[in-house]
């Protein structure tokens, strides 16, 4: 039978074996090689607690930020909602126990630190701290009458009761009137239940908006103001996805992605809330740790003048 290879000869034969045997080592080392190194993780998901309503806003700057830190992290992130939504205290719960949620924003308290482990960037500049007022538009005058915080005493406020704000209030003279859930708060305004409801300049204007036909309008001459640092926490036990949000905020900071979006969110409402020229109340927050006080006072410091 006619073989070529026959034909060749043997010197050729034997390189060309030698040639094919080194092809096969190094293909083998390659397999090796690729076998060893692991393929792209699948994204880490990382779950924040969900809102519930639909219209309810007042997440959406923090999870745009949540979105943008892990953006510029080491690794690949996926940031999606809870399944479900749940109060205050229950997420807060959740948080700790590794059930369902991994990330939440909050003004930091003594409580909050002893049983969650912060990531100590602020997030919104203290603007939580600052607090203008929904009234009820028949209320109006009354409200432009107040020049004093005794005078102010006189009218109580309404809040949720698991909030810090409720805390603040009471701890210093101000009367505040109980509230179950947030989405119940404007409802029991419009009946008088209580007088006004101190809500966040990044807060109100959707607020009113969403509830003007309850009647209510945004009070044009007062304001509260407290120290108030918002952080994302997580729990005692994640260390490195703490460190990880961490990382993705400084880098933010530094290529100023974290301020255009601070102002794409906040801006327009900072200005419109002409906090220089409200007539200011400030409060102490009891709940706030004491190494975080001068950093909640330098960053509200800026609010002040608009920016």
């Amino acid at each position: 039978m006619f073989d070529p290879e026959n034909l060749v000869p043997l010197t050729i034969r034997c390189a060309r074996a030698a040639m094919l045997a080194a092809a096969l080592a190094a293909l083998a080392t390659v397999s090796s090689t690729e076998a060893a190194v692991p393929q792209s993780a699948a994204p880490q998901t990382v779950t924040y607690p969900s809102a519930g309503a639909a219209d309810d806003e007042r997440g959406s700057y923090y999870v745009s930020l949540l979105k943008l830190a892990l953006s510029k992290a080491d690794g690949a992130f996926s940031v999606q909602p809870s399944k479900d939504s749940s109060l205050n205290q229950r997420v807060f719960i959740r948080l700790a126990s590794g059930d369902g949620v991994d990330v939440v924003w909050a003004p930091t308290t003594r409580q909050m630190e002893r049983d969650l482990l912060p990531v100590r960037v602020t997030l919104d500049k203290g603007l939580l701290g600052w607090r203008v007022f929904l009234i009820r538009d028949s209320d109006q005058a009354a409200f432009a009458a107040v020049h004093t915080l005794e005078q102010l005493r006189a009218l109580p406020a309404g809040l949720v009761g698991e909030w810090v704000d409720t805390e603040v209030l009471r701890a210093n003279g101000l009367p505040v009137e109980d509230a179950m859930r947030y989405d119940s708060l404007f409802k029991m305004l419009s009946l008088q239940r209580f007088r006004y409801l101190p809500r966040g300049v990044g807060e109100i204007e959707a607020e009113a908006r969403t509830h003007a036909a309850l009647g209510l309008v945004i009070e044009p001459h007062l304001a509260l103001h407290y120290p108030m640092c918002t952080y994302f926490f997580v729990a005692s036990g994640n260390a490195v996805l703490a460190g990880q949000i961490e990382l993705g905020l400084q880098r933010a900071q530094r290529d100023g992605s974290f301020e255009r979006l601070f102002q794409q969110f906040n801006g327009d409402v900072i200005k419109a809330a002409k906090l220089d020229q409200r007539r200011v109340f400030e409060l102490n927050n009891p709940a706030l740790p004491e190494t975080d006080l001068r950093e909640c006072a330098d960053a509200a410091a800026t609010l002040r003048r608009g920016k």
